[in-house]
C-alpha cells in the first residue's frame, strides 16, 4: 500500500510537462522544466528529532579553521506524511567568519521513517571570542514544525603564542670542539657548541616550530643551524644544539652577528632576526625560565551544550564519553582494598563541585575495572575530625587492619580541597569539618599521607588525588573559584618525600601541579581529572590497542586531554604521575 501512495506523488509531481517544444528561428528545442514537489495536507506528522554535534578536535569549543558538524536524524512518528522540510540554522551573534552550511530540503518523510541530515559549522581563521546560541529550525509545508532547539556554541579567537629566547650555554670541550682555552667562552679561532633555549610564553601551541640561526659575516661559520623544534605547547621549554667557528679575521667586540629565528605554521608570535648574547672572551647568560599560565579570564568558556524542552527531541555532544557506563573487565585482584574519600560539602569553606560523584564513580571503576576486592567510600560527613589519621595511620588505623604485609594491593582515591600552608612550604588534605586557622593539626600532611601508606607494607600502592593545594576551590565551567587560603603572590613550593623513588610499586596519580587549580568538568558532573580517568579506563587509554592498560597509558592519556581541555575551558591544569609506568591496571 505505501509503494502505491509514494508512486501515487510521484505521478502527481510529474503531471503536467517534465519537458516542452520551443520553436528558435524555426526550429523546435526541447527546454528542461524545473519540478516542484506538489504538497497535499493530510494527516499530520509528528516530528522526533536526535542532535549530535562535534567539532574537530573534540574539546568542545570552535576555533580558528575548525570544522564541526551538527547533525541531525528526524524521524516522522505521524500517521501522515511530513512535507516541504526546511532546515535552517539561526545565530543570534554576527560573525562573518562563522559559517553555517544549513539550507537543506527534505521533500518527504514518510510515517515511520528517519532522513539523517548533517550540518557544517567552520569557523574561519580570524574568528572572535564569543558564546553564539544557534537556533535549530526545522519547518514543514503545512505548519507542523520542529518543536524548539538550540545549539549553545562557544567559538574563541587565535590565541596567540609568543616564542622568546631564554639563554644559551657554550660548551668548549669534547666532540665537534676545538678550543684554544677550554674556559667556558668563546675566542676568534675556536669551533664551539652552543646550547639555545627558547620558550613559549603565549596562549597557545605553537605548531610546527622551526629554528634558524644566520650570521652575515662571512668570517663566521655555521652548522647544525637549522632544525624542527615541534609544537611547542603553553610555557613549554625547548632547546637545540648549533656548532659555531669565528676564525681570527673577526673583530667584532660587543654581540657576534649571530641572528636567532623562529617560525611556526601560522607566523604568529615568531622571532625574527633576534641578536644573540654571544661574545668574543665572555660567558654568556645563564637562562632565563618563566612559569606561563593560561589566561583564565580570556578562556572561560563553556563547552558546547543543546537547550531545548521538547520530549520530542534528544541531544548529545559527541565528544563527551559517557563514564557512567562502567565496563566489566577480566582483571581480579585477590587480596585488594581500596579507600575511595569525597568530601564536597565543608562546614566552613566553598564546596569542592562533585567530589562526592567523583568518589561515587571511581568505587564502580576501582570494582569492576580493576578488579578490587574489598572497596571502601567515606563521603562528607564521614570525613570529619582527625579521619585521616585514625583511617591511615601504619599502628592504629582502621586500613592496617586490612592489610597483609607484602601482599594486599592498596588502592586510595581522595577528591576535594588541599590546602597549603600559608608560606607554601607544606600541603594538607583536609577534612569536612577542618578550619584554616588549625591547619597543621586539622589538615593530613601530604609528606604523612605518603609515608602512613609506604609504612603499611602493601604490596603495592596505587593513589589517586583530584584536588588542587593552591588556594582556592575547585572551579567548573558554571561556577567561579574562591580563595580558602590568603596566598597572594605566594608560590606552593612543597618539599615532598618521594616512596616512589625507592619502592617501585608506589604510584601516584595527582590532577594538577601544586601552582595550579584542579577543576571539575558538568557535561560529567565529576572532576575534570577523574572524568578523564574513568573515560582512559573505558579503554580510550589503551594506546596501542594490547587489551591492557599500564599506569604510562593512562598517564599519558590523563595529561594530553586535560591538558588540551583544560586550557580552552578554564585555564591550564596539567595531571602529574610518579611511579612505575609499567604497571598494569586493568586488561580485557
Amino acid at each position: 500500500m505505501k509503494k502505491l501512495i509514494i508512486l501515487g506523488i510521484l505521478l502527481c509531481t510529474l503531471a503536467g510537462s517534465s519537458f516542452a517544444q520551443k520553436t528558435v528561428s524555426g526550429k523546435s528545442k526541447a527546454t528542461r522544466i524545473k519540478l516542484q514537489p506538489k504538497y497535499e495536507r493530510g494527516l499530520p506528522p509528528n516530528l522526533f528529532v536526535d542532535l549530535t554535534y562535534e567539532d574537530g578536535n573534540k574539546n568542545g569549543i570552535l576555533e580558528p579553521n575548525e570544522v564541526s558538524l551538527l547533525k541531525l536524524r528526524i524521524t516522522n512518528k505521524g500517521k501522515g506524511f511530513a512535507q516541504g522540510l526546511l532546515i535552517r540554522v539561526k545565530d543570534d551573534v554576527y560573525d562573518a567568519e562563522l559559517k553555517i552550511q544549513d539550507g537543506q530540503k527534505i521533500p518527504y518523510i514518510y510515517p515511520d521513517q528517519s532522513i539523517e541530515i548533517n550540518i557544517p559549522i567552520k569557523a574561519g581563521f580570524n574568528i572572535k571570542t564569543n558564546a553564539h546560541k544557534l537556533e535549530i529550525i526545522v519547518t514543514e509545508y503545512f505548519g507542523y514544525d520542529m518543536d524548539p532547539a538550540y545549539l549553545l556554541l562557544n567559538t574563541i579567537e587565535y590565541q596567540e603564542p609568543e616564542l622568546v629566547f631564554s639563554g644559551l650555554d657554550l660548551i668548549d670541550v669534547g666532540s665537534g670542539t676545538a678550543a684554544i682555552e677550554q674556559d667556558g667562552e668563546l675566542q676568534a679561532g675556536e669551533q664551539v657548541k652552543v646550547k639555545i633555549v627558547v620558550q613559549n610564553i603565549g596562549q597557545n601551541v605553537s605548531e610546527n616550530t622551526k629554528y634558524l640561526v644566520t650570521s652575515n659575516d662571512k668570517n663566521i661559520y655555521l652548522m647544525d643551524d637549522r632544525g624542527d623544534l615541534g609544537d611547542m605547547g603553553i610555557g613549554e621549554v625547548k632547546e637545540f644544539w648549533i656548532t659555531i667557528s669565528p676564525n681570527k679575521r673577526v673583530t667584532t667586540t660587543g654581540n657576534l652577528p649571530l641572528y636567532l629565528n623562529l617560525t611556526n605554521t601560522y607566523k604568529r608570535g615568531i622571532i625574527e632576526h633576534y641578536t644573540l648574547p654571544i661574545k668574543l672572551n665572555q660567558k654568556p647568560p645563564e637562562p632565563e625560565i618563566v612559569e606561563v599560565k593560561a589566561d583564565i579570564e580570556k578562556l572561560h568558556k563553556q563547552v558546547a551544550r543543546f537547550e531545548y524542552t521538547s520530549n520530542r527531541i534528544t541531544a548529545n555532544i559527541a565528544n563527551i564519553i559517557d563514564i557512567s557506563q562502567v565496563p566489566h573487565s577480566n582483571m581480579f585482584r585477590p587480596n585488594s582494598v581500596a579507600v575511595i574519600v569525597g568530601i564536597e560539602n565543608y562546614k566552613y569553606f566553598a564546596p569542592a563541585p562533585y567530589a562526592v560523584n567523583d568518589a561515587e564513580m571511581m568505587k564502580d571503576y576501582f570494582k569492576q575495572v580493576l578488579g578490587i576486592e574489598k572497596v571502601f567510600i567515606y563521603t562528607d560527613e564521614d570525613v570529619d575530625g582527625y579521619f585521616f589519621d585514625d583511617m591511615f595511620n601504619p599502628d592504629y588505623g582502621e586500613l592496617q587492619k586490612a592489610i597483609i604485609k607484602g601482599k594486599t594491593d592498596l588502592f586510595v582515591f581522595y577528591s576535594g580541597h588541599g590546602m597549603p600552608s600559608k608560606d607554601g612550604k607544606n600541603v594538607y588534605l583536609f577534612p569536612a569539618d577542618g578550619r584554616v586557622e588549625a591547619l597543621a593539626k586539622r589538615g593530613y600532611d601530604i609528606n604523612k599521607f605518603y609515608q602512613n601508606l609506604e609504612d603499611l607494607g602493601a604490596k603495592s600502592t596505587t593513589v589517586f588525588i583530584d584536588a588542587c593545594f593552591s588556594g582556592v576551590s575547585r572551579a567548573t565551567e558554571t561556577r567561579e573559584t574562591q580563595n580558602l587560603v590568603a596566598m597572594k603572590g605566594v608560590s606552593i613550593k612543597p618539599r615532598i618525600k618521594q616512596p616512589w623513588e625507592t619502592n617501585p610499586d608506589f604510584n601516584v596519580f595527582a590532577s594538577s601541579s601544586f601552582n595550579e587549580t584542579s577543576l571539575g568538568f558538568d557535561p560529567s558532573k565529576t572532576g575534570l581529572f577523574t572524568y578523564y580517568v574513568c573515560a582512559g579506563l573505558q579503554g580510550a587509554a589503551d594506546l596501542n590497542d594490547d587489551g591492557k592498560i599500564t599506569t604510562g597509558e593512562l598517564r599519558d592519556y590523563e595529561i594530553e586531554n586535560v591538558v588540551s581541555t583544560s586550557v580552552k575551558i578554564l585555564g591550564k591544569q596539567t595531571p602529574v604521575f610518579n611511579g612505575n609506568a609499567e604497571k598494569i591496571l586493568t586488561q580485557d
